[in-house]
This record gives C-alpha cells, sequence and structure tokens, in this order.
C-alpha cells in the first residue's frame, strides 16, 4: 500500500562536529536522501558546552511532543559519556511505545541496537600481533568500567589469548577512560609498579594508544621495534601519528546506513534482529611493525581477472554499482594484458576513467587500495601479462595521476571552503552587532542563502530556562525566521511546549514542500536556554559553521533581550509595570498616526485619578498605599482591552487613550470602568475602597494638538467630578 505522505526519522546526537557521529550522521542523511524520507537531527551538546543535561532534556521533549516522526535513531553510545546514565535511562523509558527506536553503539534491553562487532575487531588486532609479529607479553588498556563497548573489547583481547595458547594475566590489564592520561599511566604502571616484560600493547581506542606511544618515546622504548603498539576506532589522528597507528576501523558511515535500513524495516512491519552487528577492520601500519598493508586473495580468485574484481568490489561497492564495477575491472585488465603493452593508451584509458569517477564526486582516496590490488593481482598471476615490469611501472606513473587529481581537488576546496570560511566570518559579524529580533530576522533571510542553507527558524521562549530549573517552562512565544522566498515573524500565546516539534504548525512553513533534512539545536547564553533554531543540513558547507551561527544567534539574541529590558526600564513605570510618562506619550502619538488613516474610531482620552490615596497612605503607611496603586492599576487593565494603551504619569494619576466606534461608546466604557472597581471593592480585599475619578473626552482629529486639548480637557472633567466627590464626602473612602 501506498504511503500517504514521506516517513520522517528524527536522530538524537550529541555533538555535530564529533567525527564518529559525523560520519554516522552522513550514513543516515544518504539513506534517508536514496529513501526519500525526512529527517531532524536534534543536537544536544555544542564544543564548551557544560549545559548538556538542560539540552538533552530539550531535545528529549521536543521528540516526546512530536507526532509527525514515524522513527526515531538514538546515538545513545555517544550520548552517555556526557550525561548521567540514570537521567538518560529515565528519558528512553519517556518514549512513546508507538515509535519505533533504534539505539546505536549501545545495546537496551528490548530496544533493537546497531552496534560495532567489538569483540571480533579487538580480537584480530591481538590476534595478528601474535601471528604477524610473534608477540607473546601483550598488556592491555581498558575503557571505563561498566562501558559495554570497554567490556566487549577486553573479551576479544582475552579470547585472542585463549585461541592462541597464551595464558590471560590480570597483572597485564591496566584501567583507562579512553584518554592519552590513562594511555601514559598504563606505561607507568608497567615499568615502575609491575616491573613487566611487555612487547607489545592494545589499547581500547585510540587515545589510549597514542598516551602509550608518548610515554614509550619518553623512555626511549622504540617502537614498533621493542614495543608494538595497537588501539581502536581509527581516529583521524592515528593515520598521522609517528609512526602510525595500527588500528581497528569501525565503519562508522556503514553503522549510519545500517541503522536508517533497520528501523526503516522496523516501520514497515520486517522481523528484525534485537541486535545488530557491523563488522570492523583491523588496519595494519608502523605502530605494530607492518610496512604496508597485507594482501589478501579473494575467495576462489583463479585469474587476475577475479582477482581484481574481488579487490575492487571491496573498494568501490558504495561508490559504484556491481555492473559499474565488472566494466571498469574488464576495461582495466584488457588494457594490461594487451599484446605489445602500450603504457600510453594504457594512461590515458586510465585518465579518462580517474575523471569520470571524479565526476560523481567520488572518494578518490580509495584509488591508491585501487592501484595495490592491480600491482598485488600482476604479482600473483605474472604468467597472464606480457611485460610485468612494464605494467608495474605504468601503475606507479598511474598512481601520480591519481595524486594530481587529488591534490587539485584539495586546492579547489581549500579556495571554496576559504570562501565559505569569509562569507561565514561576515555573517556572524553582522549577527553579532544586532540588538533587535525583526532586524535578526531579516539578516538571516538575507545572509543565511550565501551559505547555501535556505531555511532558518527561531523559536524563543517566552521566558528563558535557567540551567537546572525545577520543571521549566519552554512555552515558545516567539517565531522568526523564513523558509525559501517566505518570511516568518509572529507571536503567539497558545502553543504548546516546544512546538517546534510539529513543523505543521508553523505559519508560511511549507514542510511537505521538498524532503527535508533539518537540523535542531537549543539556544543558550551562559546559563540560560533562550529557545531553539532549526537549520538545514547542507554536507558541502563547514560542519563547524552551524556551531558558530549557534553561538552567533544566541549572542544576537541575548543582545536584543538586553536592550528591550533597558527600554522598557526607560518607558515602564516600576511599581505597576504600566507606561510612565514618556512611554505613554511615545506609544499614543504611535497610535494617533495609525488611527488617523481610520475613519471608523474615534479616538478618546481618559484621566483617571485615584480617590483617598493620602488618607490611606496616613492611616496604613506608604507600603500599603502601593499596594492600593497597585490593585488600582489591576482593575484598569482588567476593565479595559488589551490594545488600549494606559500610562501611569503621576503618583496617582492615569491616563488611557482608546478608541470607540461613537462618543456614547466612551460613556460606556467609563462605566464599566467604575462598575469593575465596585466588583472589586465588594470583595473585601483592604479595609478602604479603592476608586476613581474619571474625565473622558474624544479628539476631534488624531492630531498631537487635539491629544494635547483633549488632555487638558479631560483633566478638567476629572476635576469637576472630584469636586463632586469631596462636597459629597465620598472621595476619602
Amino acid at each position: 500500500m501506498e504511503r500517504e505522505k514521506r516517513l520522517h526519522f528524527g536522530v538524537l546526537f550529541s555533538h555535530v562536529d564529533n567525527q564518529n557521529q559525523y560520519q554516522i550522521w552522513n550514513g543516515i542523511a544518504e539513506y534517508a536522501e536514496a529513501m526519500d524520507i525526512h529527517l531532524t537531527a536534534y543536537v544536544s551538546a555544542y564544543v564548551n558546552n557544560d549545559n548538556f543535561t538542560s539540552n538533552l532534556d530539550t531535545c528529549f521533549e521536543t521528540i516526546f511532543n512530536n507526532k509527525s516522526l514515524d522513527g526515531l535513531i538514538l546515538l545513545s553510545g555517544f550520548i552517555i559519556y556526557s550525561v548521567e546514565r540514570e537521567r538518560f535511562d529515565e528519558h528512553v523509558a519517556r518514549i512513546p511505545a508507538w515509535l519505533p527506536v533504534v539505539s546505536v553503539s549501545l545495546a537496551i534491553p528490548g530496544m533493537t541496537s546497531v552496534l560495532v562487532d567489538n569483540v571480533s575487531g579487538m580480537y584480530d588486532a591481538v590476534d595478528h600481533l601474535i601471528k604477524a609479529h610473534g608477540k607473546k607479553n601483550i598488556a592491555f588498556v581498558k575503557g571505563p568500567d561498566g562501558h559495554g563497548e570497554a567490556e566487549e573489547r577486553l573479551a576479544g583481547y582475552k579470547r585472542a589469548l585463549e585461541v592462541n595458547g597464551i595464558p590471560f594475566n590480570p597483572e597485564y590489564v591496566f584501567p583507562g577512560q579512553f584518554s592519552q592520561w590513562c594511555g601514559s599511566s598504563a606505561v607507568n604502571g608497567m615499568y615502575d609498579t609491575r616491573n613487566l616484560i611487555v612487547d607489545a600493547v592494545a589499547n581500547s581506542n585510540d587515545q589510549n594508544a597514542i598516551g602509550v606511544l608518548n610515554e614509550l618515546k619518553n623512555r626511549n622504548v622504540l617502537v614498533p621495534t621493542e614495543v608494538a603498539v595497537t588501539g581502536f576506532d581509527d581516529d583521524p589522528a592515528a593515520e598521522v601519528y609517528i609512526p602510525s597507528l595500527s588500528t581497528v576501523r569501525q565503519d562508522f558511515y556503514e553503522i549510519g546506513r545500517v541503522s536508517a535500513e533497520v528501523l526503516y524495516d522496523k516501520i514497515n512491519g520486517k522481523q528484525t534482529e534485537e541486535l545488530n552487528y557491523v563488522a570492523p577492520a583491523f588496519i595494519t601500519r608502523q605502530s605494530c611493525g607492518c610496512i604496508v598493508k597485507e594482501t589478501t586473495r579473494g575467495g576462489d580468485s583463479d585469474s587476475m581477472h577475479a582477482y581484481v574484481l574481488y579487490c575492487f568490489s571491496r573498494l568501490f561497492h558504495r561508490e559504484m554499482n556491481p555492473n559499474e564495477i565488472e566494466s571498469l575491472t574488464a576495461d582495466l585488465i584488457h588494457k594490461i594484458k594487451n599484446t605489445p603493452f602500450r603504457k600510453g593508451v594504457f594512461l590515458n584509458s586510465f585518465n579518462e576513467i580517474l575523471f569520470t569517477y571524479n565526476h560523481q564526486n567520488r572518494d578518490l582516496n580509495l584509488w591508491d587500495d585501487a592501484i595495490a590490488g592491480l600491482s598485488a593481482g600482476i604479482e600473483l598471476y605474472p604468467d597472464e601479462i606480457e611485460s610485468p615490469h612494464s605494467v608495474l611501472s605504468a601503475l606507479i606513473s598511474a598512481t601520480a595521476l591519481v595524486h594530481d587529481i587529488k591534490r587539485k581537488k584539495e586546492i579547489s576546496a581549500e579556495v571554496e571552503l576559504n570562501g565559505m570560511r569569509v562569507h561565514l566570518r561576515r555573517i556572524t559579524s553582522q549577527l553579532l552587532l544586532i540588538f533587535d529580533i525583526n532586524s535578526l530576522a531579516d539578516a538571516l533571510a538575507k545572509s543565511l542563502p550565501e551559505l547555501y542553507l535556505n531555511t532558518a527558524m527561531i523559536g524563543l521562549y517566552k521566558i528563558p530556562v535557567k540551567k537546572d530549573a525545577e520543571n521549566p517552562d519552554r512555552a515558545i512565544e516567539t517565531m522568526i525566521g523564513f523558509d525559501g522566498d517566505k518570511k516568518i515573524n509572529m507571536k503567539h500565546n497558545t502553543w504548546n511546549p516546544i512546538s517546534f516539534s510539529d513543523f505543521s504548525t508553523i505559519d508560511h512553513f511549507d514542510y511537505e514542500r521538498e524532503r527535508r533534512t533539518l537540523l535542531f539545536f537549543p539556544l543558550f547564553f551562559d546559563d540560560e536556554e533562550m529557545g531553539v533554531i532549526i537549520l538545514p543540513f547542507n554536507p558541502q558547507i563547514l560542519v563547524d559553521a552551524y556551531e558558530l551561527l549557534r553561538v552567533s544567534v544566541s549572542t544576537a539574541i541575548k543582545g536584543a533581550e538586553l536592550v528591550s529590558k533597558i527600554q522598557t526600564l526607560s518607558i515602564t513605570d516600576e511599581l505597576t509595570g504600566m507606561l510612565n510618562r514618556r512611554g505613554f506619550f511615545q506609544f499614543a502619538y504611535s497610535r494617533l498616526m495609525h488611527l488617523k488613516r481610520s475613519t471608523e474610531n474615534v479616538p478618546i482620552v481618559m484621566f483617571m485619578d485615584m480617590d483617598g490615596l493620602k488618607t490611606i497612605n496616613d492611616t496604613y503607611g506608604h507600603n500599603e498605599g502601593d499596594k492600593a496603586i497597585m490593585a488600582f492599576s489591576k482593575v484598569i487593565r482588567e476593565a479595559l482591552r488589551e490594545e488600549d494603551i494606559i500610562g501611569r504619569v503621576g503618583g496617582d494619576e492615569f491616563v488611557v487613550l482608546s478608541s470607540v466606534k461613537n462618543q456614547e461608546q466612551g460613556a460606556q466604557v467609563v462605566n464599566r470602568i467604575r462598575a469593575k472597581f465596585d466588583e472589586y471593592n465588594r470583595q473585601g480585599f483592604h479595609p478602604y475602597h479603592v476608586a476613581c475619578s474619571v474625565g473622558c473626552v474624544a479628539l476631534e482629529e488624531s492630531t498631537r494638538e487635539c491629544f494635547s486639548a483633549a488632555m487638558l480637557n479631560a483633566d478638567a472633567v476629572l476635576y469637576k467630578e472630584k469636586m463632586e466627590k469631596k462636597k459629597k464626602g465620598l472621595s476619602r473612602r
């Protein structure tokens, strides 16, 4: 049955610029693109931010309120590094039962999980040390106690020892926390505390391993001559470290792709395994004693063509379909076997293949291994080629062609990135100079398309949420931003908390116009969370651009808030919260300009004076007098409309600018005010009455001159009423 709408997946992870999580995200994003699935990523932490728990709460609350989600992927194994496990489990327990969920890198009981096969990965690393390099005294630096992946890697270490007949000795196992410091501390323990004989150190992650390498270097212990070292994760630093670090590479992209595929299957009712494993690969480099990668003959390869096809299939399975790989293999093998072999013909053909391949923006780094596979095929099957040495010489030239294109791509990419950095610096600098929310909305709509971002939506809380606040209210009051050529700038008083969760409620945002891949960030400044921002994901822009934009927008919002507070203080009466004299006239003149364009309404001015304030102060004290003034202002607010402009222009003097259909309605407004005071006094809140005298006058025209004259006339009417009350003895009650 065909679905009525696109599926919508949510993804919750911590740091947007964490390399491993970013690769997982890319795997998910590309699967979603291929399957035409909406995607929203909830980013719950940032660099140099200690508000992780609060931001995680925001993301989970948004997910809980989001009825448009069809499934959720949790990068659980990364999130629990930064938050208490108990807090995380509480959130997970609240996920609605109807929402299919997949956990990544952490097995959660009763939940479908996608995990790396840590046991086999560590087994391969230790088994290689034993079989390829003859190591017998292998130390192991652990990860955190109780961490699932760390315990699995320890189990892989033990299994490799057992299979190879080496007794497990707990003295050779050292504590660790996935940090360089722990690796360094472990080496100190080996030599200074336990006096062990060690010829290899296997580490539960690359940071531990780099710490081990640093400390061994400090002790003048040669790696790999005296001690071999391996890591786990294939951190970006692993390949460029000296010596380069042999490590276990997790295929994070594949983990992401598999997690999205498993979630898709769950939503469509297919049977899925509770635990789904993605196999890692052990990468041999200098630190274990290997100079070049080992060559493994694939399957039952009985010819160079079959062997090269096997190698290419493993390398290019994500970049090309099987028919493309077969065609590529056949073309290269045909040129290699040409009799006589013509180096120029081969290199021209190879160059065309590279340009065609590069045109699809594919990964050129794979070609280093592809040429190594061709070279190995020639060495393994020399009888199939007339001039193997000439072919190998040609492959050296082919390597130069690959590196030339790679160098040009890197230079071109750097030029483009520099241009983007210039745009980004200029945009963020402009945002930091904005101190008005409306101007911020306009600036985003004007500048973000320069970064290929065609959408930006900001939701601001009615009241900023303080760090560690109990039962915080994240009700969004203001939304600003743009979607394509449509601007969003509105306020609302009835939105539910985190109303961004359901995009269909946002005016001018056509969620179904196209497939969306969005990033959701909480916005915070110092210890306050001020709202949330949604930006589209674009893999072509710098990943840290999102963090810079978030910081700049947060700072601009905070600046606007401070300026607004200053402006409010300058035009607001501190006691009642009403406009003061300056504020009243500022807003009144602005309203008059609007009323001048309308012939339907008649502007009126009401002057009000509180009866008996001096008696209240003399009898009950000035504190009680202040309470009476606040009660007076409360009654006036309740009696008048929200659009009426009210000001406190003296100690007990208030003035109102309103509009009515006719002068008779003006009298009705005055009667409504008096009735409100009578109603308030009947409730007996005070041992005195809170009452007022009112002078109401209509303006002949909506001009400043008429307004000033009406103020004087209203004051005169007011004075006349007070005199009448004094005669009757009513004004002192």
